[in-house]
């Protein structure tokens, strides 16, 4: 690879980074040179002889040639090429996500171009589903996105192509830890989002097992606590083209440094399998739905009782399928007046039913089995 390949592969590499590699190889760092650049060497006496100068000083003129001279220098000792050594830094420092597509029109490593542009933007669509889902789980997202997410998609890089049917590769730089101020280190956005688009793949490839095999479709709504989401499911969807004919594969790898406790996991998508996920995203579209023989437990919240009725509402904060809800239970006088006597000792209650649901609220049908649960029956 010429001086300039390596040069553009080592845009997206910083001098901490690899100084932080050196330190993980064995390099000792012998001191700075000003602010233009640090040395480093290796304390065996087979290798006394070998040195590297790391230049840390990006306002230098020379900083991007001395930067492949460290790289090249690296690769020497190791007897690897410098492309090798520049790929291991980055993937210690990057999540990386792999899509592969594949189908026989793809084989020769192109792709049609409306299919490619697609492509991307929905890699792109399946990063952003993550990243919301990261922060909160819905069914679908929409709206403005909170400035955290938006600044997690602008980091973003996409990597060099892949021979292998069509690959595309997602770059996810890992930025330094900060602590929190109990000193413990902080969870990058970074890492949340890629473990979050983890689990939410996984929890719709296991729902859509389930429920292809006659399980309850509400087994979606379980996976919306792990991460799916119908924005997530449209992503997918367009991953295997305008037709939807293709099947594909993504491969989620986390940096180095975490690899060892979470190694590289893989999620196939044959063309059949897509066809449940497009079924999965119109579930969670859907304004409402109906969660059958469910029972809901928390707070009062509120009481509702017109003055000539014995009967009265009650709102019930509590926690459906993984996310909060309020849901509304319409009681008789007896219950009612349990339900009042509750809220005013802060005790919990519970009740069975059926539950509809729909975009802006949670009603309880055919309730039954009204209980007042007191505090010490918690202990």
């Amino acid at each position: 690879m010429s001086h300039d390949d390596l040069m553009k592969r080592l845009a997206d590499v910083t001098p901490d980074q690899l100084a932080a590699y050196l330190t993980m190889s064995g390099w000792i760092k012998d001191g700075d040179l000003g602010t233009l650049a640090s040395i480093w060497h290796r304390p065996e006496p087979q290798h006394e002889d070998a040195e590297i100068l790391l230049p840390t000083s990006v306002d230098a003129k020379d900083f991007k040639d001395r930067l492949v001279d460290a790289a090249e220098t690296i690769g020497t000792f190791e007897g690897r090429l410098p492309v090798d050594v520049i790929e291991d830094v980055m993937g210690h420092f990057s999540d990386r996500i792999r899509v592969r597509v594949f189908h026989f029109d793809v084989e020769g490593g192109t792709i049609p171009l409306d299919d490619g542009v697609m492509l991307n933007e929905k890699a792109r669509d399946l990063m952003e589903a993550a990243a919301f889902a990261a922060i909160s789980k819905r069914r679908q997202f929409g709206g403005r996105k909170p400035e955290e997410t938006a600044g997690y998609l602008k980091s973003l890089r996409l990597g060099q192509t892949e021979i292998g049917s069509y690959v595309i590769n997602i770059i996810a730089p890992v930025p330094p830890q900060d602590t929190t101020q109990l000193g413990l280190p902080s969870v990058p956005t970074t890492s949340l989002v890629t473990a979050t688009l983890s689990s939410g793949l996984k929890a719709l490839d296991d729902a859509i097992e389930t429920v292809s095999k006659g399980g309850a479709v509400t087994r979606f709504d379980e996976a919306v606590s792990n991460g799916a989401s119908a924005n997530l499911c449209d992503a997918l969807v367009g991953l295997s083209g305008t037709n939807a004919r293709r099947g594909f594969e993504i491969t989620i790898a986390p940096a180095g440094s975490s690899a060892a406790l979470s190694p590289p996991k893989t999620f196939v998508f044959d063309v059949n399998k897509v066809e449940r996920v497009a079924e999965a995203a119109a579930y969670y579209k859907r304004d409402d739905q109906m969660l059958y023989d469910r029972t809901i437990t928390g707070s009062v919240e509120k009481l509702d009782r017109p003055l000539e009725d014995e009967s009265g509402t009650i709102s019930i904060a509590a926690t459906l399928n993984g996310q909060p809800r309020v849901v509304t239970v319409e009681l008789n006088r007896d219950d009612y007046q349990r339900a009042v006597k509750a809220h005013g000792s802060k005790h919990l209650v519970r009740c069975h039913g059926d539950v509809k649901v729909t975009a802006r609220s949670a009603r309880l049908i055919n309730p039954r089995d009204f209980k007042v649960i007191r505090n010490e029956e918690l202990l």
